[in-house]
C-alpha cells in the first residue's frame, strides 16, 4: 500500500516540477523582454510553488519510510528511489516505480538547464546595467573632440553629464 502512495507522490512531484519549468520559461521570457513586473510576479509564483514542492518532498520522504517499515526495515535511512526499488519484488510495481523515477529525473534535469540559462541571462542583464551606469557616471577629464589649447575652458572637464554650452 505504501508503495502505491510513494509512486503517486513521485508523480505529484513530477507534475509540480513540470509546473516549475513553465514558470522558469516565463521568467526567461521576462528577462529577455525586460518585463520587470512579469519577472517579479513570476518570482512570487515560483516562491509559492517551491514551498509546495518542499512539503510534497517531505511527504515523499515519509512515504518512503513507511514503505521501508512495511518491508521490515526499522531504520530511518535516507535511501534513494533506486535503492528502494531493490526492496520491490513485484516486477510491475518495480517497473512503475523506476519509470516514474526516470520521468522525475528527466524533469529535474530540464529544470536545472533552464535555471542555469536564467542565471546566465540575469547575470548578463546585471552586467549590462552596471556597464550602462558606469558610462553615465563617467566624466572625462577632457572632451573627446579636439579643442585648441588657447580656447576658453581647455583642460577642464564638463561639470555635469550634459554640456550646457550653446
Amino acid at each position: 500500500m505504501a508503495l502505491k502512495q510513494l509512486i503517486g507522490q513521485l508523480e505529484q512531484l513530477n507534475r509540480s516540477h513540470l509546473e516549475m519549468i513553465e514558470i522558469a520559461e516565463t521568467k526567461k521570457e521576462a528577462v529577455i523582454k525586460n518585463e520587470i513586473d512579469v519577472f517579479i510576479a513570476t518570482m512570487n509564483r515560483e516562491s509559492k510553488l517551491l514551498k509546495r514542492i518542499q512539503t510534497e518532498d517531505e511527504l515523499r520522504t515519509e512515504l518512503a519510510y513507511a514503505f521501508m517499515q512495511e518491508r521490515g526495515i526499522k531504520s530511518r535511512l535516507k535511501l534513494t528511489i533506486a535503492e528502494i526499488s531493490r526492496l520491490v519484488f513485484d516486477p510491475d510495481e518495480k517497473r512503475e516505480l523506476l519509470d516514474v523515477h526516470a520521468r522525475l529525473s528527466e524533469t529535474l534535469m530540464r529544470l536545472k538547464q533552464i535555471n542555469d540559462m536564467n542565471r546566465q541571462l540575469i547575470e548578463q542583464a546585471l552586467s549590462f546595467i552596471d556597464f550602462s551606469m558606469e558610462l553615465m557616471a563617467h566624466r572625462p577629464e577632457q572632451d573627446v573632440t579636439y579643442q585648441h589649447p588657447a580656447s576658453q575652458g581647455y583642460g577642464y572637464g564638463s561639470s555635469g553629464m550634459f554640456d550646457r554650452r550653446g
